[in-house]
């Protein structure tokens, strides 16, 4: 039986091996270095079954702002577990950009399993001004659990909280408490609360305990983050349409 050569030699299950290119590290003791590929061992010794490199990398050649317009990284490929991504607009398994779409995003919009940005979708939504997600904290926040300046949620707490449990200054909810209320549970309706509510319902929206309510909430936020993302998104097509023609 022939065998090919390709550069690196056979490794049993479970032995140590460079994650950069593949190669036995198992009898290696006198050596910083993977003789094979020279990187250093802190950072590509592994054990184990090798990692399949079935992720995707794409950056663009134009740049703005010292970033690429476009940067991708999913999955695992060149020794990275995990795609890291850097750019403008960002998406990877970690991606931080101006617009960043990730398993963790970080970003000025950011959106994903966990996204940290000035306005933030996920999971898991940081905001500094918006935060819609399952939980939410934010200037304004929306979620199923809500902390923010204004909160909106099955549960939320606030300067200006509303939800089926509520705790703010100005509050309303199923079951609310604070300065000013309105409660379902018990029964609660503060004049100052009502008076306030009326007066920035183009702020909170309406407010009934159900889906539809919340959906109503949002769409400040919701507005704000869109509009943002596709400022960002026009201003990278722009870049874009100047990157550099190979040809």
């Amino acid at each position: 039986m022939v065998t090919q050569n390709t550069g690196t030699k056979p490794r049993s299950p479970g032995a140590p091996y460079c994650n950069n290119c593949g190669y036995d590290l198992t009898a290696l003791t006198d050596s910083s270095k993977c003789p094979e590929c020279g990187r250093p061992l802190v950072e590509v010794l592994a054990r184990g079954p090798r990692v399949l490199e079935s992720g995707k990398r794409y950056r663009s050649k134009a740049m703005l702002f010292g970033l690429p317009v476009i940067d991708v990284a999913l999955g695992p490929k060149g020794g990275e577990l995990r795609g890291r991504a850097k750019g403008v607009i960002a998406v990877g398994d970690i991606a931080t950009g101006l617009l960043a779409f990730g398993g963790l995003a970080r970003g000025l919009v950011a959106v994903g399993g966990m996204a940290v940005g000035a306005f933030a979708i996920g999971g898991l939504a940081i905001g500094l001004f918006t935060a819609i997600g399952g939980g939410a904290v934010g200037g304004i926040a929306v979620g199923g659990g809500a902390v923010g300046l204004v909160a909106s949620g099955g549960g939320a707490v606030g300067f200006v909280a509303q939800g089926g449990g509520a705790y703010g200054y100005y509050a309303r909810g199923g079951g609310a408490g604070g300065a000013h209320v309105i409660s379902m549970q018990p029964p609660v309706t503060s004049p100052a609360a009502v008076e306030f509510f009326e007066r920035f319902c183009w702020l909170v929206g309406s407010f009934q305990p159900n889906s539809l309510s919340m959906l109503s909430q949002a769409a400040v936020p919701l507005v704000a983050t869109v509009a943002v993302a596709a400022g960002v998104a026009l201003v990278a097509l722009f870049a874009l349409r100047r990157e550099p023609n190979e040809h």
